[in-house]
């Protein structure tokens, strides 16, 4: 347990943004020194293992969480944690997704999706498939990754995850387009940005819908340019470009837009801004280093110089688009340079077209291996027969990954950060609960102070006036009396009458002795007061006797209200399982510090119970939860005919 406790402190440390990535990582690996020691395998040990996957990941030490991933995996096999292993393998193939190792990936997602299909998680179960969908488009399947998209769409409306909805819709559209079916692409676009409206009720800035907005105009802009509907492509790329600060907010994206833009107008015939936009896009692009945007420039150039009959400075744009490409490795911009080099440069252009064949040839042939490969997954998994002879018939070309892809990888930071944002709501709401429950523990405490002190006046009140006020008044009058003679026998009864005297001042002793005790029901009311108030005022059918001790050396002031909540639980609760089952006639609350621990136990010496047999019981997993909410342990002691004893630590 102290391993475990140690390990969650040094992961909510590597939270801190604040600190460095180098000093974060030592807390992370820490956290995974004392899980490796711990060599434990429970449900909390699993748990901090993925909160420090996680921590990894978010670290860009995507090999060190690849390495915990496995760990966790063999872990949740061993447990047989269906679930623990569904999720890993989920992580597992996202982390090589994104270290761009999409074989592997997909492997991953694969083996995910058969685990969840026996689970009911149809929102986790539909972003493996959507990511299944990504790799399908990567590599050129556009009517697999359709056939999964629309899968996935289904499954994630069902847990209404709007973000991962939106994405999806804009995955399908992108593979229809792929596909020349511009109608459908088009509504499936216009589909996703109906989806943007929900973004405001899960948080979202008007700032952030904006930027998705101005990327699903982009796409929109390319579909009108394939149907050659300019107009249309040159007003939704000039409203895109309208968006607040776009330039400063997403330079890449505003260049993009710009590009296309000035594409749209070109093959409009508007040269209004031309090809003075082409160049503020190449500028933008070339002063952020984005290859990939370089190279579509750079072709756009080169096809407008072309139409101006400007061979030299087209061949200059169309040879640095050439060049470009290959050193990114982007094949469709490799294909698409050399054609049209080959139609404009007629002294190489047997040159250019044997290069375009050769590197179209091994496309196909890489693509084909591809297919082959990813068919193979399927059928080892069992998993999408029908679309796995749909794989086996399709033949495309493979390209980079597209701006729906970086578009993605923005979205999960973007999540990522309000998702810390909301647990830092919910740590304040927690906080403000937790302050409210303590105050009305003291209102209630004080509430049976002030009746018990009216009871306690009442009671003096009637014996002043019942009791001693009227033993004075007859001593009195009998003195009063007695006092007019001097015989022997008056002086015998004056002191008789001086004994009653003696009596009343011990009665007036006593109240005062009642006063004083009532007095300590004004002192100040504190969280130790309504400890051992609740403790001693227990009652129950076997008159068991309740006695609190509490250490004095405990400054409750410096303990949060939530810890202080939840003390309190554990004891109720203990107690309300004594006043049910234990028979007792004798009951003890302890409460002490050892070091930075708060020790609590609870002793009865009633009937005990079979802890084996009875510790999935409700009470006892209540015990248990307050502990794991104060990092703390628990242990219980007890055997029929012998008492109980339950013991529960944890950190301050």
């Amino acid at each position: 347990m102290l391993s475990k406790t140690k390990a969650g402190e040094y992961l909510d440390k590597s939270d801190d943004a604040i600190l460095g990535s180098d000093e974060r990582q030592k807390y992370v690996d820490s956290a995974y020194s004392k899980l490796q020691s711990s060599n434990l395998n429970d449900s909390v040990a699993r748990y901090l293992y993925t909160r420090t996957i996680a921590a990894y990941y978010n670290l860009d030490l995507y090999d060190k969480s690849l390495s915990v991933s496995k760990d966790v995996l063999r872990m949740a096999t061993e447990a047989n944690d269906t679930l623990g292993m569904a999720n890993t393998m989920y992580r597992i193939g996202y982390t090589y997704y994104t270290k761009a190792n999409n074989d592997t990936a997909f492997y991953y997602y694969d083996q995910a999706e058969k685990l969840y299909l026996n689970l009911n998680e149809p929102g986790t179960l539909g972003e493996i498939i959507l990511y299944k969908a990504y790799i399908y488009y990567s590599i050129g399947e556009y009517l697999l990754c359709e056939v999964e998209a629309v899968k996935a769409l289904e499954l994630l409306k069902k847990d209404n995850k709007t973000v991962h909805i939106y994405n999806c819709h804009n995955l399908i559209a992108a593979a229809l387009e792929e596909q020349s079916d511009t109608e459908e692409a088009l509504r499936y676009y216009n589909d996703a940005l109906k989806y943007l409206d929900n973004f405001k009720n899960e948080g979202y800035s008007d700032a952030s819908i904006e930027l998705y907005k101005a990327s699903c105009y982009n796409n929109m802009g390319g579909v009108y340019v394939e149907e050659k509907n300019y107009k249309k492509a040159i007003s939704i790329y000039n409203d895109a470009l309208k968006i607040n600060d776009l330039k400063n907010r997403t330079t890449s994206l505003y260049a993009k837009l710009l590009n296309n833009l000035a594409y749209a107008k070109f093959k409009a015939g508007d040269d209004f801004m031309l090809p003075e936009l082409f160049y503020e896009s190449l500028h933008i692009r070339d002063s952020i280093n984005n290859q990939s945007g370089i190279v579509a420039s750079n072709i756009h150039l080169g096809e407008y110089f072309a139409s101006k009959q400007d061979t030299v400075q087209a061949l200059k744009y169309l040879n640095a688009a050439y060049s470009t490409a290959k050193d990114i490795k982007s094949h469709f911009d490799i294909l698409n340079s050399l054609k049209l080099l080959a139609e404009l440069d007629k002294d190489q252009s047997l040159y250019y077209s044997n290069r375009y064949i050769t590197v179209n040839d091994s496309l196909q042939t890489k693509a084909r291996a591809n297919r082959e490969k990813y068919a193979r997954i399927e059928y080892e998994t069992n998993k999408l027969q029908d679309e796995k002879e749909a794989l086996v018939k399709k033949n495309s070309f493979i390209i980079g990954v597209s701006a729906i892809v970086l578009l993605f990888v923005a979205a999960i930071f973007i999540i990522y950060y309000l998702n810390s944002k909301n647990k830092e709501l919910l740590l304040v709401q927690e906080q403000q609960k937790a302050n409210e429950e303590v105050y009305h523990l003291m209102n209630e405490q004080q509430t049976k102070i002030d009746i018990a002190r009216k009871d306690e006046k009442n009671r003096i009140a009637m014996e002043l006036h019942d009791g001693i006020l009227n033993n004075i008044y007859a001593v009195r009058l009998n003195l009063e009396f007695i006092n007019k003679k001097s015989d022997d026998e008056s002086i015998l009864k004056r002191k008789e009458f001086i004994k009653e005297l003696q009596t009343v001042e011990t009665e007036i002793r006593a109240v005062s002795h009642d006063l004083n005790k009532n007095a300590m029901l004004q002192q100040e009311k504190s969280f130790e007061s309504i400890l051992e108030y609740m403790i001693s005022s227990q009652k129950n059918s076997f008159n068991t006797i309740f006695e609190p001790e509490i250490a004095r050396n405990i400054d409750w002031d410096s303990l949060s209200n939530i810890l202080k909540v939840n003390i309190y639980r554990v004891i109720q609760e203990a107690l309300q399982n004594i006043n049910k089952y234990s028979k007792a006639d004798y009951a003890k609350v302890t409460v002490n510090k050892d070091r930075d621990n708060i020790v609590i136990i609870v002793t009865d010496n009633g009937v005990g119970f079979d802890t084996q047999s009875t510790k999935g019981g409700i009470g006892l997993k209540n015990l248990n939860k307050r502990a794991l909410a104060l990092n703390g342990n628990i242990e219980i002691t007890s055997q029929p005919g012998d008492g109980s004893i339950i013991k529960v630590t944890f950190p301050i």
